[in-house]
């Protein structure tokens, strides 16, 4: 998926929401997961709320995806927000944010998947299709972290 400049949009990146219908969709956020990666069945980029200064946000509503999707319990609401969303939200990478904590975070994700990789290979072996996707995860937390680290 492009933003609004035609830049492909991948995990590790930071982006800027701005123009969403509810304010609080507006704001910086970190790429989490995106269509392909490896673990993740979306179709969507999972977005995680980060500061202008590059903190990761502690807060309990951080989460948005992209598309925006919008979760209400008014019909109305839902189609009206959807329809000014697709009208004028957009989305834009950002290159001048310290990306320090975000490639801590993938960095601490990729060694949280040892345990859960020796679990699964002590149980279902070496070469089960489960320890396999699961040392796919870790690689790619990794890729990600190296990659934040290398374009700082």
């Amino acid at each position: 998926m492009l933003d609004k400049n035609g830049i492909e949009i991948k995990t590790g990146d930071v982006v800027e929401i701005t123009g969403a219908y509810f304010k609080n969709d507006n704001g910086f956020y970190y790429v989490e997961r995106s269509a392909g990666d490896p673990g993740w069945s979306g179709s969507d980029h999972s977005l995680r709320k980060i500061s202008k200064r590059g903190k990761i946000s502690k807060a309990k509503h951080n989460i948005c995806f992209w598309p925006i999707s919008i979760s209400t319990n008014s019909f109305e609401i839902r189609v009206t927000a959807k329809a000014w969303n697709q009208e004028h939200a957009a989305i834009e990478v950002k290159t001048d944010i310290d990306r320090s904590e975000i490639a801590e975070y993938f960095q601490e994700k990729a060694e949280g998947m040892d345990e859960q990789i020796k679990y699964y290979t002590w149980n279902f072996g070496e070469t089960s299709e489960t320890t396999l996707e699961s040392k796919r995860i870790k690689a790619h937390f990794e890729k990600v972290a190296n990659m934040i680290l290398a374009e700082a």
